[in-house]
C-alpha cells in the first residue's frame, strides 16, 4: 500500500487526522513507515534510499525548499536559473475557484494545486465542463492535505494557490497521456532517471542510469512489455539532465521531472520526497543503491 493509497483509505484517514495533533513528527514518520511498509524505521543509522528520505524530511530544511516546492513560486526559481523556455504557459492564478476567469481561457487547460499531489484536473473541452463538479473538487485541494501525513516539511508554509496552465498534448506520441521523465539528482548529478508513460490508462514505469540504460528495476507499476522495453533516448535527454543537475545542485537530493512534448522540453516540478519515502522496489537491493547516493554525513 502507497501513501496515497494510505490516505484514501476512510478509515486510516480518521485514526491519521486523530493521532496527527498528538504526535511529533518523527513518531508520525515511523508510524507511517510501520504501516505503508511493515518495517522498523532505522533513523539512527539509515541505509536506504527510503530511510534516508525520512531522514531528510527531519533534518533538512531550508526556505528554498519551499519556494521550490511551490508549483507557483518555482516558476520564478527556473527563470533565474535561465530555463524560463522550459515554463508551461501560465493563464491564471488564483486564491479561489470563483476567482478563475473562464471566459478568458482558451477551450482546453489544466487546473492544478500549487502544493497538491495528483491535484490536477485537465479540461480537454471548456463547452462541456461540468462547473459544480469542478468546483467540488477543486474546493477540496485546500483541506485535504495528504502531503502533511507524511510530514513533508517543505510543503508545510506553502500558501495556497490554485493555478490554471496550458493543457499540453504529445502530437507525436503513441502512448497514452504525456510521458514523464523523472530525474534523481544526488549533490547535483543526475544517478537514475525513472519513464513514466500510459498513465492514462495502464501506467507503466521503467528505471535507466544516467546514461538511459534500461535497469532490471520495478517499483510501483509494471514495466513495459518485453516487445517495446527498448524506448529510445528522448531528443532532449542532454537538456534535461543540464537543467535538472543545475538546479539539483543547491540540494543534497532532488528530483527534477520534466516532460518532452512535440520536440521540446517542459519542466515539471522539484520533488524532494518521492513516494513520501514509502515505497519497496524489487529488487530490494536497489534501496540500497540509490542510499548509497544520497551523502547525510554533512
Amino acid at each position: 500500500m502507497n501513501l496515497n493509497k494510505l490516505v484514501n483509505n476512510v478509515f486510516i484517514k480518521t485514526f491519521m487526522k486523530v493521532v496527527f495533533k498528538f504526535l511529533s513528527d518523527k513518531q508520525i514518520i515511523k508510524l507511517q513507515n510501520r504501516i505503508v511498509l511493515k518495517t522498523k524505521l532505522n533513523l539512527e543509522n539509515p541505509k536506504r534510499f527510503t530511510e534516508k528520505i525520512q531522514w531528510y524530511k527531519l533534518n533538512y530544511r531550508t526556505e528554498l525548499m519551499t519556494q521550490c516546492a511551490d508549483k507557483y513560486r518555482v516558476r520564478s526559481f527556473i527563470q533565474n536559473k535561465g530555463f524560463n523556455d522550459t515554463l508551461v504557459k501560465l493563464y491564471q492564478v488564483c486564491d479561489t475557484f470563483k476567482d478563475i476567469d473562464f471566459d478568458k481561457l482558451p477551450n482546453s487547460f489544466v487546473i492544478k494545486s500549487n502544493k497538491g499531489s495528483g491535484t490536477n484536473l485537465f479540461i480537454k473541452d471548456k463547452k462541456s465542463m461540468d462547473l459544480k463538479s469542478l468546483q467540488k473538487s477543486v474546493e477540496k485541494w485546500d483541506t485535504v492535505n495528504t502531503i502533511l501525513m507524511g510530514r513533508e516539511w517543505a510543503y508545510k508554509n506553502i500558501k495556497h494557490k490554485i493555478i490554471v496552465e496550458e493543457l499540453l498534448i504529445d502530437k507525436d506520441s503513441n502512448t497514452d497521456g504525456i510521458n514523464d521523465y523523472k530525474f534523481f539528482c544526488f549533490n547535483g548529478s543526475v544517478k537514475y532517471v525513472v519513464f513514466d508513460t500510459d498513465r492514462d490508462t495502464e501506467h507503466k514505469r521503467n528505471f535507466y542510469d544516467c546514461k538511459w540504460n534500461l535497469l532490471d528495476v520495478q517499483s510501483v507499476y509494471p514495466r513495459r512489455k518485453n516487445t517495446d522495453i527498448s524506448i529510445p533516448k528522448p531528443g532532449g535527454f542532454n537538456y534535461m539532465v543540464q537543467i535538472a543537475e543545475s538546479i539539483a545542485e543547491d540540494f543534497p537530493f532532488a528530483r527534477v521531472d520534466f516532460y518532452w512534448i512535440n520536440g521540446k522540453v517542459y519542466f515539471g516540478e522539484i520533488t524532494f520526497y518521492p513516494w513520501s519515502g514509502c515505497v519497496r522496489f524489487s529488487p530490494d537491493s536497489f534501496d540500497y543503491e540509490m542510499g548509497n547516493c544520497l551523502n547525510l554525513a554533512n
